[in-house]
C-alpha cells in the first residue's frame, strides 16, 4: 500500500472521529440546554416542598423544606445509625430573621430572632451561565444516557457538577445524586448519596405555626 493510501485512510479515520465527536457533543449540548431552561421556572418558584435524603456510611440526614411567599420552613433530622440517635433542627424564616428549635435525646433548645443563618435552600439543576463556552465543556465532560429512576424517565449524568446525577428529563429536576464522600474511622472513604423529593403549588400556611416557646429553653441569638 503507497503512502498516499495510508494517508487518506488515516485522514478518514480522523474525519469520522471528529464527526463522532462533534455529533456526541452538540447532542449533549441540547439536553443540558434543554434541561437548564426546564428546571429555570423551579428554581424561583415560592410555592414548593422538598425533600432530601442525605445518606452517608454513619449517618441519615432527612431535610424537609416548605417555602411559600416570604415565608419558610426547613426541619433537618440527622440520624446516627450505629446509635440511632436522633437530633431535629427546624428554623422558621420570616424575612431576615429566623426562629431556630433544636430537640436532643437530653434538650429541647430555642435560638429566636437569628441574623445571619444560612440561606434557605434552593432547587438547583445545571447551570452553565448562558455561556457557550461552558456548554460545550460541560457536554465534553459530562457523559449522558437515558435511564429510568423511580418509574421516571431520566437522564443520568457524570459531569463535573453532577456526580453520577438522575435528572427528570420531563422538569430537569435531581432526584439523585453524590455528593462528595465521607472517610470513616478506618479510613476508608464511601460516597453520601443524595435523593430529592418535590411538590408544587400545595403548600398549607398550617406548616408555619411555631411549637409552643413553653416547652424550649431560650436562648439569645449572637
Amino acid at each position: 500500500m503507497n503512502k498516499k493510501k495510508v494517508l487518506k485512510i488515516v485522514l478518514l479515520i480522523i474525519l469520522v472521529i471528529l464527526i463522532a465527536f462533534m455529533v456526541i457533543t452538540i447532542r449533549r449540548m441540547i439536553i443540558i440546554k434543554a434541561l437548564s431552561e426546564k428546571v429555570s421556572k423551579y428554581v424561583t418558584d415560592d410555592n414548593h416542598y422538598e425533600k432530601i435524603i442525605n445518606n452517608s456510611i454513619e449517618t441519615e440526614t432527612i431535610t424537609e423544606y416548605y417555602c411559600k411567599g416570604n415565608n419558610a420552613v426547613m426541619f433537618l433530622t440527622t440520624t446516627t445509625k450505629n446509635t440511632g440517635e436522633k437530633r431535629k433542627l427546624t428554623q422558621y424564616f420570616k424575612g431576615d430573621k429566623c426562629n431556630t428549635y433544636i430537640e436532643t435525646d437530653k434538650d429541647k433548645i430555642a435560638i429566636l430572632d437569628s441574623n445571619g443563618i444560612p440561606s434557605k435552600l434552593t432547587i438547583w439543576g445545571l447551570d452553565y451561565n448562558n455561556s457557550l463556552w461552558n456548554l460545550f465543556y460541560l457536554a465534553v465532560k459530562t457523559p449522558i444516557r437515558s435511564v429510568k429512576y423511580n418509574n421516571k424517565e431520566c437522564y443520568f449524568l457524570n459531569s463535573p457538577i453532577a456526580r453520577n446525577c438522575y435528572m427528570e428529563k420531563d422538569t430537569g429536576l435531581i432526584l439523585k445524586a453524590i455528593d462528595g464522600q465521607i472517610e470513616d474511622a478506618n479510613g476508608n472513604e464511601t460516597d453520601i448519596i443524595v435523593e430529592y423529593n418535590y411538590e408544587f403549588g400545595n403548600v398549607d400556611e398550617s406548616i408555619f405555626e411555631e411549637p409552643n416557646i413553653s416547652e424550649y429553653k431560650v436562648q439569645k441569638s449572637n
